[in-house]
């Protein structure tokens, strides 16, 4: 059984917590995959720890679906700053909702991004766009962060994050883009 997002943001699904991961995707000793673990895993009752018109609502003009899009907001971006924090989500990734509420809306991190602007990457959908830039980024899905040249987009080694992190090292991350 599939698990689907239903209108008010939770998660239904008659196998138990997944993320559109059959049951019989599991290993025979009845085991999950480390990579099935992260992707489907993470899915909880996302209501629960979501605004009721979920995270996307929280600045839709910033969201990019695309890789036209990304590319349209990195231009954007490149006129005024130097680098930018590619930031990977999706509404039903509560490692993400959690990452937004707890790390993204601190002060000292708001304060780094001034200098590094945030570009948001919402792969709810799981379309034929948003895979499309998932390939672009090299990601495998959310939550994953990284900084790139706003002019090129060219990733900088040793910004990706993959998975839960603290603020204390995305703040590490961001330091030297922020001088």
């Amino acid at each position: 059984m599939r698990t689907r997002l239903l209108r008010n943001n939770a998660v239904a699904s008659a196998e138990g917590v997944g993320c559109g991961i059959d049951a019989d995707a599991r290993r025979k000793n009845d085991q999950w995959t480390r990579r099935e673990l992260l992707l489907g895993g993470l899915v909880v009752p996302v209501g629960l720890l979501a605004t009721p018109s979920g995270m996307a609502a929280a600045n839709p003009a910033a969201m990019v679906t695309d890789v036209a899009s990304y590319r349209e907001r990195l231009e954007q971006i490149a006129r005024t700053h130097s680098f930018a924090l590619i930031d990977i989500r999706a509404d039903w990734c509560a490692v993400c909702h959690r990452i937004e509420r707890e790390i993204l809306a601190h002060p000292a991190v708001l304060q780094h991004l001034e200098a590094v602007p945030l570009v948001k990457v919402d792969v709810t959908a799981m379309d034929e766009g948003n895979r499309q830039l998932l390939s672009h980024l090299r990601a495998s899905g959310p939550p994953t962060f990284f900084v790139v040249d706003a002019a090129t987009g060219q990733e900088y080694n040793g910004t990706r994050s993959v998975g839960p992190f603290s603020r204390r090292d995305l703040m590490r991350r961001l330091r030297p883009f922020t001088r």
